[in-house]
């Protein structure tokens, strides 16, 4: 049994792997407590894993107390996954590979398991990240762009007259909140479109994976087809499991 767990900039997500098949899972937002505390609500319950297989963007504090929670309960060491140049065939276009987000490293890794020819990997998240990636497994780069709520809170921060409130993403939205919710979704969705877009121009057509806690929400509003993959970190931590025996860090 492993703990595999994708701690994001806004939310944890994980799941026991059991023999390759995914059982119990759980996801919580995060910021209100202590990484301690969350781990304890999340995995209190759980039986003793074998291995606990970890990607964090959310920083230091959140690994250590992570580490040290998972340390004290279960005796086993925590692996955190890093980008490194080169893993479980997958080449990093980053002249320094450790600072490439390792959620979007994660995410490469599972596409490439899933095809080994030319793809495309969108991550909706707290942030939009599209990485293409060639048929030999080589990085060829990627964007970062806000997600839907970057963009309204940006808008709600910097504007006088735009308070924050719910609304419908509609196209042809009638109301000030319904038209910052329809900008928000659209704008997103428009880049996801257009930069996949303008990638396959360059670099060739492929398959594109669509993951991350935003990607069913975007989905409808998405004009080109993209393969829904809402366990892609899961699969890429799984491929990692199966090439490290050892702590990955």
């Amino acid at each position: 049994m492993i703990l595999l767990a994708d701690v994001g900039n806004s939310r944890i997500k994980w799941v026991i792997d059991e023999d390759g098949k995914f059982r119990t899972r759980g996801r919580a937002s995060h910021g209100e407590e202590e990484w301690a505390e969350l781990a304890a609500r999340q995995w209190g319950h759980l039986p003793r894993p074998a291995r606990a297989l970890i990607v964090s963007v959310a920083g230091s504090e959140a690994r250590a107390g992570l580490e040290k929670w998972i340390e004290q309960t279960w005796a086993i060491e925590a692996e955190f996954v890093v980008s490194t140049a080169a893993a479980c065939g997958v080449r990093n276009a980053y002249a320094e590979p450790e600072r490439l987000g390792a959620d979007r490293w994660v995410a490469m890794i599972a596409a490439r398991a899933l095809t080994q020819q030319i793809c495309y990997v969108v991550d909706c998240g707290t942030a939009l990240t599209i990485d293409a990636l060639a048929a030999d497994g080589q990085h060829l780069g990627g964007v970062i762009v806000p997600g839907a709520r970057l963009m309204r809170e940006a808008l709600y921060r910097e504007t006088r007259q735009i308070p924050p409130e719910g609304g419908e993403p509609r196209l042809f939205g009638q109301s000030t909140r319904d038209c910052v919710w329809g900008g928000a979704i659209h704008a997103v969705a428009a880049a996801i479109d257009g930069i996949t877009e303008r990638m396959m121009a360059v670099s060739g057509s492929g398959a594109r994976f669509l993951t991350g806690g935003g990607a069913e929400a975007i989905s409808p509003y998405l004009l080109r087809q993209y393969r829904l993959e809402p366990d892609l970190i899961f699969r890429g931590l799984q491929v990692i499991a199966g090439q490290n025996r050892g702590p990955v860090r």
